[in-house]
C-alpha cells in the first residue's frame, strides 16, 4: 500500500505539504492517538489525549501547532513581525527534566520540516524554542522577556511567576497550551494552582487558547478532561492500547520470610554474614539482569532504599570485578520511615549504578540521565523522579523493588522501558516478603487489565485561591464579581459557594479581628461599594517570593563550598531535617553514589566537600508515600479470598497468577504463607472478612492487630476514632499505628477486659463526626495547617527568597492555629479540615466499609494467638519502627522527667514577688514605643501604613496618627481625606474627642461604646459582633505595656467600674494580669495598680532579663576562683593583705560556730572521711580541733551519713544540719534481700527508735535470738554495722569511729593499706610495725551510740528547691558542670527547671558571668556584684594570699567548673583524693600529684611568689602528721636540677638521693 493511499484524510487535509512530507518520511503513518488528536485540534476543540508511554502523544500535541507557525511564516512580513513579539505555543510540564527532553526532541521535527520547506521552495521560517523554569537565571529570563520565543517550555510554577510579572506581556499571543502528564497534577493542589493560572492566562488573551492535555492511562477521563478545560467542552481521545507490557515477578527463594530454611547462600564474597537476608539474592539477581542488558532502571519506593541499593550493587559489582572494597556490615534494608542510619555505603572507583531521586541535585541527575542514555552507565536506581515521561533513551529493562504504591505508578514506571513508538515494555518485579508477593501479583494483574485507581481532583482548595487572588490583584485591580466568575471557570472551584469565596477575601482584606490577627497583615483592599479589589504594598513581592503549592518539608540544601563548584552547579542535593539533626561536621554521607564530607551545617544548608572512596553513612528521608488506595486494597483482599479457597491449596497451578507463569518458588511462597496464616488465625483476612488478632506482648499487655487490606487512607481515620473510643472506655491512651495492611494497637492489661470486634465498629454517621472532631487535635492537622497557611501567604519568610527554618515555621503556624481556632469559619482552618478528610484520608471509602460491616456484608472475626501470625509480623515491624525513635532524650533528662515537679508549689515556695519589680523601666518605655508605633523604625509609611495604624491601634486623632507616621502632617491629612472618601475610614466621637476609625471597627464601636455611626455606612460593616467590648479592650491590651483602669476607661470614654469589670473578665481568660499593688513599676504612673497583657508581660520580662544579662559581661575565671575561695571561707574578703601574709595556716571561720557554718555550706556533699578533718575543716576554720566536730555531733545539732565505701578504712561521708536534714539527707529504701540476717536484726532493733552503744545493741539482738544460736561476736557486729553505714542506713553520734577506722586500717594491714591508699590517691603513710587488733564491743570503731538515719520526706519540688539553694550557697555561681560534679538525681535538666523558675521570680539571674564555664550560669544579684568587684579591683600580685587545699575540695573549681590550665608537664592533673593544689590570686600555681612523686608548677618571674606558694603547700602537708613521700620531678625535670630546689628545702623538705623527702 502506498503512502498516498494510507492517510489522505488526516495528513493531506490538515497539514501543509512540507509538514506532511516530513512526517511520512519519518514515520509512514500516524498512531491512532495522533490521527484522532489532529482531527480534533484542526476542528478547534480542546483535547485530552490518553495513551500509554511510547504512543507518540507529544508529537500529536505539537505537530498541528508547529504547522500553524510555519503557515503563518508564509503570511506578509508585517503580520509576521507583529506575531513574533509574543509566544505562540506554551508547553507546561510538571517536572523540569521532562521539559529539557521536549526542548531537545523538538529539534527533530523543526529541522525536518525546515528541510522539506527548502525543497518546496517555501520561505525560511525561524522558530525559536526556549525553556523557563525555577533554575533559569535572571539574565536568561530578561532575554526571554525582550525576545519571546515562539515555543516556551515551562512548569506550572514558572507560568504563575510569569503571570505575576511583566513577563506576562510575552504571553498575550499564546494560541496553544499543551499540558503534559496532566494526570500527575490533576489530583493535587499543584494542579488546582495550574488550573487557575490557565484561567488568568485566558483573561490576558484576545481569545482563549486551545488546550491540549497529554496523559498516560487514567481512570475517570471525564474528571481529568474537566480539569483541563474548566467550563469548556473537551474532546477525549482515548484509543485502545496497542502496547502490551511484558511483566514478570521474580521470586529467588522458596520462602522469602525464612531464607535460610530453603536456600543456600548466593556464593558472593561480599554477602558473607548476610545469609539469612533476602537482600543478597535480590542484589545478585538484579546485578545479573543489569549485566545482561544494555540499560536498566531499578525503581524503589523510598529515597533511602535507593541510596542503599545503589551502594550494594556497586559493592557487589566491585567484588565481582576483583576490586573488593573494605568489608562492612550491612543489615537488612529497612524502609526510610524506620530512620535506620547504621548501614554504610562504600564508594569505590568502579560503579555500575547511580541513584536518582528528588534529593539529588538537578545537575547530578542530569549527569546520571546522560550517562544512561549514552551507554556509559548500565543502571540507575530511582524513585518516582524518573516515573513521568522523561526520555531515558533505549531502556531495555525496568526492575521494581517491592510492590509499587499504585497501579498507575507501576504503569508509568514500566513505561520507561521500550519508550520508543511501537516498543514493548519489559519489567521485573522483586517482592521482598511473601506478603509483598501477593500485593505485587494483584498490581501486575491490574496493570495488564488496565484497572487503574480513580483520580479525584481536590475541590475548592481555599489556600490556593487565596494565593492566586493576591497574585492577580497585585497585577491589576479586579472587579470582585469578575474574579469570582474567573475562579469558577476553573474546574476545582466550579461549585465554589459565594459566601466561602467572600470569606477568603475577608481573610486577605483583614476583616478578622485585628487584635488577634495583628501579626498577619492584610494583603488586599476590598472596596465594598465599588466591588474593586486592589493590592496593598508588598503584595506583589509576597506573591512572587512565596508562591507555589509544593510544601516546605524542611529539607536542607546540600551545597559545595563557594568557589569549588562548576558554574551553576553548586547544589549537590538535599537532606531530611531529622537526618541533618543526627549528623555532625566531618561526617561522611552518600548522595547519588558519591561520598561527601560535611564541612558546615547552617540553619538551612549543609556544606560538603567530595570524599571519594570513603566509607559513608547512608541518608534517610521521612514521610514518603501516601499509602495504598482503597480500590487497590479491595482487589488485594479479593485475591486473598481466592487464595484461601481449598481448591487453590490443593492445586495451586489451577489459579491464574499474572506475572508468575507458574513459578514454583512463587507458588511455594504463597501456599506456605496462606497455610501458616490459616493455622494461626483459622481465617485468611480479606476484603469481605477482616480478622482481629489478639496476643500478649513481652510486658503482658495486649497487642491488638486488625488485619484489613483497605489501605492507610482508610485505616488512619479509623484508628483516630478507635483511639478516642479506647480512651473513653478504658481510660487508656492506646498506642495505635495504621498501615496499608491493618491497624496495630497496644493496650495495657486490664482485669476482665478483652478487646473485641465491638471496639472497631461504629455507626457510619457518628464515625465521620468522630474523625472530624479528632483530626483537629492531631499532629497531621498541625502540619497540614502550616502548609495551608504558607500557601495562603499568611506566613511569609523574613527574607524574600530565603527559607525560614522549619522550627520557626512550626512556631508561627502554631500561634496562628491557636488564634484561628476561635473562629470556626476561618478559611484556612476549613481548608485544612477539607485537605485532611478528603486528600489525606479517604472518608467515603471508610464510610462504605463501615456500612458493609454493619450490614454483615463484611465480617470481623476475633482470634487470640500465642505468637503473632505471619500477616501480623510485618505489621508489628512497622509498629516498632514507628515508636523506636519516639523518645531520644538523654539519660539525665529521662531521670528528670521521673521527678514530679509541681510548678504551682514551686511558685508558692519561691514567693510571689511584685512582677513589676522584675521589669526594667527603660525596657518598658522601649516596648511601649514599639507597640504604639512611636519608635523610629516602627513608624508607618504611605497611605496603607496609615490605614494599618487605624486597624492595629484603633481609633486615633489626626495628631496621634501624624506622630506615628514618617511623613509630614500635611501628607497624613491628605491620605486621611482619601481614606474617608474611599469609605475605608470614618470620623467618630469617643468620649469628648473626635477620632478617625477604620471601617472594620464600625460595628464594634457601635455595640461596645454606643457611639453614633455615620448614617450612610454600607450594611456590610454593620453586622453585629459577638464580643465587641472584649475585642476593643484586647486590642488596647496588646498595644500597650502597663496601664491603669483609669487610662483604659478614658481611652474608650467609659466609667471606671465598667472598665474594671471588663478587665476582670479578660483576667479570668488568662489574657491580662494585674501587678501587685505597691510601688508602681512605671516611674510616672499615678496609680499603684497596673494592668498588663500576659503576652506583653512575658515580652517585658524576657527583654528585662536580656538587658540584665547584657549588663553583666563575663569576667575572667580568676575572679570566680577567688570568689569561690572567699565564699567557702578559705580566704578573707579582700583576697590579699598589705604585706606578705604572716599566717598561712588558717581559714576565715573560727570556733564551733565556724565548723557549723562550713557544715551548713557543704551539707549533703559526700567527701572522703579522712579528708574532712585533714584538709576540709582545717583549711576553713583557723582554730579547728576534733573536739568541735564531736561536740556538734553529740548534741545532735549535726549528723553524718555514709554514702560509699572506699577501701577498708575510708568512705564517702556527708555531714548534715539536723534541723534541715530532710533537704540534704536521702535515706535509701530498705531492700531486705540485700541484707545479711544480722543486718536485718540490727535494723529491726533500731527501728523502734533511740540510740544504742555497741554492747547494748549486741545484748538487744541476742535477747531476740533462739537459745541455740551463736552469740554475737564483736567482729560480726563490726562488719554488719559498717556495711549498713556505707549503704546510708545508720550513723553514730560522734566522729571517733571514723578516725579509728582510718587508724585501724593503717596499723592492722600496713602493706595492703598503703597500696589501697596509693591507688585511691592519698599520699603513702610512713610504715608502722604490724600488730593484731583485738576486736571488742569497746573498740574505737564501734564507739558512740548507733541509731537509724531518719529525715522527713519532702516533695520532689521542695527537695529540688532546697538543692538549688544549697548549690547557690556553696558555689555562688552554678553551672551545668557543677551540677554534673555532684551527680544529683535528675541531673542538670531538673535543676535548670528550678533555676529558671527562680529567675522568673526575680531571685536569681541567668547569663554568662564567667568565661570558660559554659553558656548557662545562674547566680544571685549580690554574688554577681561581688564577682564584678573582684574582677575590677585587683591588688598587686605580691599581696595575693596563696591557699593550699585538696584537689578534690569543693572549693577547687579546676577539673569541674573550669578546665585545668595548660602546662608543660606530661603529668595529667586530676581531682584525686591525696593530690594538693595551691592557688594565688585566682591562678593555679602548683599541683602535687597523689603519692607526692611528681609536681607541676606554673612558673612566675617573681621568686617571692614562689616562696609564698611553697609555704602554703607546707601548711597543707603539715595537716597530715603521718605523711611521708619523696618528690622526684617538677614539670618532668628532676627536682635536684630545678632552681626551686632551695625554696622547697626552706619550707621543710629534706634532701635525699632521689630528690626531696617530706616527713
Amino acid at each position: 500500500m502506498s503512502k498516498k493511499t494510507i492517510l489522505p484524510s488526516v495528513l493531506a487535509e490538515i497539514f501543509s505539504p512540507a509538514t506532511r512530507d516530513w512526517f511520512v518520511s519519518a514515520f509512514q503513518h500516524p498512531t491512532p492517538v495522533q490521527a484522532q488528536t489532529w482531527a480534533a485540534t484542526n476542528a478547534g476543540e480542546h483535547v485530552l489525549a490518553i495513551a500509554p508511554t511510547g504512543s507518540g502523544k507529544t508529537l500529536a500535541a505539537f505537530l498541528y501547532a508547529l504547522d500553524q507557525l510555519y503557515r503563518e511564516g508564509d503570511a506578509p512580513a508585517e503580520e509576521a513581525v507583529e506575531r513574533k513579539k509574543t509566544t505562540r505555543i506554551l508547553y507546561i510540564s510538571p517536572i523540569k527534566a521532562l521539559g529539557s527532553d521536549i526542548q531537545r526532541n523538538l529539534q527533530i521535527p523543526l529541522q525536518g520540516i525546515s528541510e522539506q520547506r527548502k525543497k518546496h521552495g517555501a520561505p525560511e521560517v525561524a522558530i525559536r524554542v526556549a525553556m523557563r523554569t525555577g533554575d533559569t537565571s535572571s539574565q536568561e529570563r530578561a532575554t526571554l522577556v525582550r525576545h519571546p520565543p515562539d515555543i516556551l517550555i515551562t512548569t506550572p510554577e514558572s507560568l504563575y511567576l510569569m503571570l505575576t510579572s511583566r513577563a506576562r506581556e510575552t504571553l498575550r499571543g499564546v494560541e496553544t497550551v499543551i499540558v503534559d502528564e496532566v494526570h500527575a497534577v490533576a489530583g493535587n493542589k499543584r494542579g488546582a494552582h495550574l488550573a487557575l493560572s490557565l484561567e488568568r492566562l485566558d483573561a490576558l488573551l484576545a481569545r482563549p487558547a486551545q488546550r491540549i492535555g497529554l496523559s498516560a492511562t487514567v481512570r475517570s477521563p471525564g474528571d481529568v478532561a474537566q480539569f483541563l478545560g474548566g467550563d469548556r467542552p473537551v474532546t477525549v481521545v482515548n484509543p485502545p492500547a496497542l502496547r502490551h507490557p511484558d511483566i514478570r515477578i521474580v521470586v529467588p527463594v522458596a520462602n522469602l520470610d525464612d531464607v535460610l530454611s530453603t536456600s543456600a547462600g548466593t556464593g558472593e564474597i561480599s554477602h558473607a554474614g548476610r545469609e539469612g537476608s533476602i537482600w543478597p539474592h535480590i542484589e545478585s539477581g538484579i546485578l545479573d539482569q543489569v549485566l545482561s542488558h544494555n540499560s536498566t532502571i531499578v525503581f524503589t519506593n523510598s529515597r533511602g532504599l535507593a541510596e542503599k541499593l545503589t551502594a550494594r550493587l556497586n559493592e557487589l559489582y566491585a567484588s565481582r570485578m576483583a576490586e573488593a572494597p573494605e568489608e562492612q556490615s550491612d543489615s537488612a534494608h529497612f524502609v526510610s520511615s524506620s530512620g535506620a542510619t547504621s548501614n554504610r555505603a562504600q564508594t569505590g572507583q568502579v560503579f555500575i549504578a547511580r541513584s536518582h531521586h528528588g534529593s539529588v541535585s538537578k545537575e547530578q541527575r542530569a549527569i546520571t540521565e546522560q550517562a544512561l542514555k549514552s551507554g556509559e552507565l548500565r543502571c540507575v536506581v530511582a524513585t518516582s523522579s524518573l516515573e513521568l515521561g522523561i526520555d531515558m533513551g533505549a531502556v531495555d529493562l525496568v526492575i521494581q523493588i517491592a510492590s509499587p504504591l499504585s497501579v498507575a505508578s507501576g504503569l508509568q514506571r514500566i513505561g520507561r522501558a521500550g519508550h520508543q513508538v511501537g516498543g514493548t515494555s519489559k519489567a521485573l518485579f522483586y517482592p521482598r516478603t511473601r506478603r509483598e508477593l501477593i500485593d505485587s501479583t494483584v498490581v501486575v494483574d491490574c496493570m495488564l487489565a488496565g484497572k487503574l485507581e480513580t483520580l479525584t481532583p481536590p475541590r475548592n482548595p481555599l489556600d490556593v485561591l487565596a494565593q492566586q487572588t493576591v497574585a492577580a490583584v497585585a497585577m491589576d485591580a479586579l472587579n470582585v464579581d469578575d474574579w469570582y466568575a474567573t475562579v469558577c471557570r476553573a474546574a476545582p472551584w466550579k461549585e465554589l459557594p459565594r459566601d466561602v469565596f467572600d470569606a477568603t477575601l475577608d481573610m486577605l482584606a483583614g476583616r478578622y479581628p485585628s487584635g488577634d490577627f495583628s501579626a498577619f497583615r492584610p494583603r488586599i483592599i476590598w472596596q465594598r461599594e465599588s466591588g474593586q479589589l486592589t493590592a496593598r504594598p508588598g503584595a506583589h513581592l509576597l506573591a512572587v517570593t512565596s508562591g507555589g503549592t509544593i510544601p516546605d518539608r524542611g529539607m536542607f540544601s546540600v551545597l559545595l563550598p563557594e568557589g569549588e563548584e562548576q558554574p551553576g552547579a553548586r547544589r549537590v542535593g538535599e537532606l531530611d531535617e531529622e537526618m541533618v539533626y543526627e549528623s555532625r561536621v566531618n561526617d561522611i554521607i552518600t548522595l547519588g553514589a558519591t561520598s561527601w564530607r560535611i564541612q558546615q551545617i547552617t540553619h538551612d544548608q549543609v556544606i560538603v566537600t567530595p570524599a571519594p572512596g570513603r566509607s559513608a553513612r547512608l541518608p534517610f528521608w521521612r514521610g514518603e508515600g501516601n499509602g495504598r488506595p482503597a480500590e487497590l486494597g479491595e482487589l488485594i483482599g479479593d485475591f486473598l479470598h481466592a487464595l484461601a479457597d481449598e481448591a487453590f491449596l490443593a492445586s495451586p497451578n489451577a489459579l491464574a497468577l499474572p506475572g508468575l507463569s507458574h513459578d514454583e518458588n512463587a507458588l511455594a511462597n504463597i501456599k506456605g504463607l496462606i497455610e501458616e496464616q490459616r493455622s494461626a488465625t483459622r481465617i485468611i483476612p480479606g476484603s469481605r472478612h477482616l480478622v482481629l488478632e489478639r496476643c500478649r506482648d513481652e510486658m503482658g499487655d495486649w497487642r491488638v492487630i486488625l488485619h484489613s487490606p483497605y489501605g492507610r487512607r482508610v485505616h488512619e481515620p479509623w484508628a483516630l476514632a478507635i483511639a478516642g473510643r479506647l480512651h473513653a472506655l478504658w481510660g487508656a491512651d492506646a498506642s495505635i499505628v495504621a498501615s496499608d495492611d491493618g491497624i496495630v494497637a497496644r493496650l495495657p492489661d486490664t482485669e476482665g477486659k478483652t478487646p473485641d470486634a465491638d471496639v472497631f465498629l461504629f455507626e457510619p454517621e457518628k464515625l465521620g463526626r468522630l474523625v472530624r472532631d479528632a483530626v483537629g487535635n492531631s499532629a497531621l492537622f498541625a502540619a497540614r495547617f502550616r502548609e495551608c497557611a504558607a500557601r495562603a501567604l499568611l506566613m511569609p519568610g523574613r527574607t524574600p527568597g530565603r527559607r525560614s527554618p522549619l522550627w520557626q515555621q512550626r512556631l508561627r503556624a502554631g500561634q496562628l492555629l491557636e488564634i484561628a481556632r476561635g473562629y470556626a469559619d476561618f478559611p484556612i482552618l476549613l481548608e485544612t479540615v477539607r485537605e485532611c478528610l478528603q486528600d489525606v484520608y479517604d472518608l467515603p471509602a471508610l464510610d462504605r466499609l463501615m456500612r458493609r460491616l454493619n450490614t454483615g456484608e463484611v465480617q470481623i472475626s476475633g482470634v487470640t494467638t500465642t505468637t503473632p501470625s505471619p500477616f501480623a509480623a510485618s505489621l508489628l515491624f512497622g509498629y516498632v519502627a514507628e515508636f523506636m525513635y519516639e523518645s531520644d532524650a538523654p539519660l539525665a533528662e529521662r531521670r528528670a522527667s521521673v521527678l514530679s515537679l509541681d510548678s504551682e508549689l514551686l511558685g508558692n515556695l519561691l514567693g510571689q514577688a511584685d512582677p513589676g519589680e522584675l521589669l526594667d523601666p527603660l525596657v518598658i518605655r522601649q516596648i511601649d514605643d514599639e507597640l504604639q508605633r512611636l519608635a523610629p523604625d516602627r513608624k508607618a509609611r504611605g497611605k496603607e501604613g496609615l490605614f494599618d495604624l487605624l486597624r492595629e491601634l484603633g481609633p486615633m486623632s489626626p495628631d496621634d496618627l501624624a506622630a506615628r507616621h514618617r511623613e509630614s502632617q500635611d501628607a497624613v491629612n491628605l491620605w486621611l481625606e482619601e481614606l474617608l472618601a474611599e469609605r475605608r475610614a470614618f470620623v467618630v466621637t469617643i468620649g469628648e474627642s473626635q477620632r478617625i476609625a477604620c471601617m472594620d471597627d464600625a460595628a464594634r464601636l457601635r455595640d461596645a461604646l454606643g457611639v453614633r455611626l455615620p448614617a450612610d455606612l454600607p450594611d456590610i460593616w454593620l453586622n453585629p459582633v459577638a464580643t465587641p467590648l472584649a475585642d476593643l479592650f484586647l486590642r488596647y491590651v496588646q498595644t500597650h505595656t502597663l496601664f491603669t483602669v483609669q487610662q483604659i476607661a478614658h481611652a474608650f470614654g467609659l466609667g471606671v467600674a465598667v472598665a474594671q469589670e471588663a478587665l476582670e473578665k479578660l483576667r479570668g481568660q488568662g489574657k491580662v494580669m494585674r501587678l501587685r499593688a505597691g510601688k508602681p513599676a512605671q516611674p510616672d504612673a499615678r496609680s499603684p495598680s497596673d494592668w498588663v497583657g500576659e503576652e506583653i508581660f512575658r515580652r517585658l520580662r524576657i527583654r528585662s532579663l536580656q538587658a540584665a544579662r547584657e549588663a553583666t559581661r563575663p569576667v575572667p575565671a580568676t575572679a570566680f576562683t577567688r570568689l569561690l575561695l572567699e565564699r567557702q571561707g578559705l580566704l578573707a574578703g579582700s583576697d590579699g593583705s598589705p604585706a606578705f601574709h604572716s599566717n598561712l595556716s588558717g581559714g576565715v571561720f573560727e570556733g564551733v560556730d565556724g565548723v557549723l557554718r562550713v557544715i551548713e555550706q557543704l551539707a549533703g556533699l559526700g567527701l572522703p572521711a579522712t579528708l574532712w578533718e585533714s584538709q576540709i575543716l582545717p583549711a576553713r576554720v583557723r582554730d579547728y580541733a576534733p573536739e568541735m566536730l564531736d561536740e556538734l555531733l553529740s548534741t545532735g545539732e549535726v549528723i553524718w551519713s555514709g554514702q560509699k565505701k572506699l577501701g577498708d578504712d575510708d568512705g564517702l561521708v556527708a555531714l548534715h544540719i539536723q534541723e534541715y536534714a530532710a533537704e540534704t539527707l536521702s535515706v535509701p529504701h530498705a531492700d531486705s534481700a540485700a541484707f545479711s540476717p544480722l543486718q536485718r536484726d540490727i535494723l529491726a532493733a533500731l527501728a523502734n527508735g533511740g540510740a544504742w552503744f555497741a554492747h547494748q545493741l549486741s545484748a538487744l539482738i541476742d535477747s531476740h535470738r533462739a537459745p541455740d544460736d551463736e552469740t554475737l561476736t564483736p567482729d560480726a557486729l563490726h562488719e554488719a554495722l559498717w556495711g549498713l553505714v556505707w549503704l546510708g542506713y545508720i550513723t553514730t553520734d560522734i566522729w571517733s569511729p571514723l578516725r579509728a577506722l582510718s587508724r585501724m586500717g593503717s596499723t592492722s594491714r600496713p602493706s595492703s593499706q598503703r597500696r589501697v591508699r596509693s591507688r585511691r590517691g592519698r599520699p603513702a603513710l610512713a610504715p608502722h610495725p604490724a600488730r593484731v587488733v583485738h576486736m571488742s564491743f569497746s573498740t574505737p570503731t564501734l564507739a558512740g551510740r548507733w541509731s537509724l538515719l531518719f529525715a522527713d520526706k519532702l516533695s520532689d519540688t521542695e527537695w529540688l528547691l532546697a538543692l538549688a539553694d544549697n548549690m547557690l550557697d556553696r558555689y555562688g555561681i552554678v553551672s551545668r558542670r557543677a551540677v554534673m560534679m555532684e551527680n544529683l538525681p535528675g541531673g542538670f535538666p531538673a535543676m535548670q527547671t528550678v533555676y529558671r523558675n527562680m529567675e522568673d521570680a526575680g531571685r536569681i539571674l541567668r547569663g554568662r558571668f564567667v568565661e570558660g564555664m559554659g553558656g548557662t550560669q545562674f547566680a544571685e544579684r549580690l554574688t554577681i556584684d561581688r564577682l564584678r568587684e573582684l574582677s575590677t579591683t585587683q591588688p598587686e600580685k605580691a599581696v595575693f594570699t596563696p591557699v593550699a587545699l585538696s584537689a578534690s575540695d569543693p572549693a577547687t573549681p579546676f577539673g569541674t567548673q573550669l578546665p585545668w590550665p595548660a602546662h608543660p608537664s606530661s603529668l595529667v592533673p586530676t581531682r584525686r583524693n591525696g593530690a594538693l593544689i595551691v592557688i594565688a590570686g585566682g591562678i593555679l600555681r602548683l599541683y602535687l600529684a597523689q603519692g607526692g612523686k611528681k609536681m607541676i608548677v606554673w612558673m612566675d618571674d617573681d621568686e617571692a611568689i614562689a616562696g609564698q606558694v611553697f609555704r602554703a603547700l607546707a601548711v597543707a602537708l603539715h595537716r597530715e602528721p603521718r605523711l611521708h613521700f619523696t618528690l622526684e620531678e617538677i614539670n618532668d625535670t628532676p627536682v635536684r636540677q630545678m632552681p626551686l630546689f632551695t625554696l622547697l628545702r626552706e619550707v621543710g623538705f629534706s634532701s635525699s638521693p632521689r630528690g626531696l623527702d617530706w616527713g
